[in-house]
């Protein structure tokens, strides 16, 4: 063997030796928090009181869910009543869910759906003047979905195996993900706070989206877009003093 073929098999294996161990050392690509995998979401879906199919925790909205129950009515019309203000936005829907297991209403689910229809229809005309107030110009009535569980089909998907005297909500974000529940919800002012400060995040995060994608089409942006409408005040749930 030549002494030059000898010298370039040598620089070869220096080569090879070279780049094996930097091979090695490269990692992969760590994903960053923002870009790490997240499981998937899991997702709840039950039929309304109009035979309707509906994703309870749908993306793109807040999601207030109120587990109700014939002992909890009052409770959750309390509740529905402190985000009245909210319905009809874009970022945000409410979702009731009746829970009728071991209920003599169970001997009768017609008449019981019929009924929550016709509550329905009387509620949609209260909620007409929201609906306006945030721009929305739709029947209140097509956005309404309130779910019997007479046989335990969706309570124990959502954390509820057992039935309960109170009144329960779960709070989504607009990834459908839980943000926060109540076993007991009683304070309806400190819940419509919460649901609040989870639309305002959300809007957040939208006008960021959209100010990105303008930059990543090469378009100057001198403004930041438009904030989605802006959040109606808060209001009070509290009871006036009758005395």
């Amino acid at each position: 063997m030549s002494k030059q073929l000898k010298t370039v098999q040598a620089l070869l294996a220096m080569a090879l030796a070279c780049a094996l161990p930097l091979v090695a050392q490269t990692p992969a690509a760590t994903p960053t928090p923002e870009t790490a995998s997240q499981p998937p979401v899991k997702k709840f879906k039950a039929t309304d009181a109009d035979n309707n199919s509906v994703l309870i925790n749908k993306p793109g909205a807040i999601t207030l869910l109120l587990g109700t129950n014939q002992d909890s009515q009052d409770a959750a019309r309390a509740a529905g009543e402190a985000v009245y203000s909210l319905r009809g936005r874009p970022d945000f829907q409410l979702i009731v869910v009746v829970d009728l297991r071991d209920s003599i209403a169970a001997w009768a689910p017609s008449v019981v759906l019929a009924e929550m229809r016709s509550n329905l229809d009387k509620e949609a005309v209260d909620l007409k003047p929201y609906f306006l107030a945030n721009g929305n110009t739709s029947n209140p009535r097509k956005s309404a979905h309130v779910i019997a569980d007479f046989t335990g089909t969706i309570c124990p998907q959502l954390g509820w195996p057992e039935h309960s005297d109170e009144l329960r909500a779960i709070l989504f974000d607009a990834d459908g993900r839980e943000i926060k529940r109540w076993d007991k919800l009683s304070d309806m002012d400190a819940m419509q706070k919460d649901v609040r400060a989870a639309i305002e995040t959300y809007d957040k995060t939208l006008v960021k989206a959209a100010v990105a994608n303008k930059q990543q089409q090469g378009t100057k942006v001198t403004q930041a877009p438009a904030l989605p409408r802006p959040l109606p005040p808060p209001t009070s749930t509290a009871k006036p003093d009758s005395n």
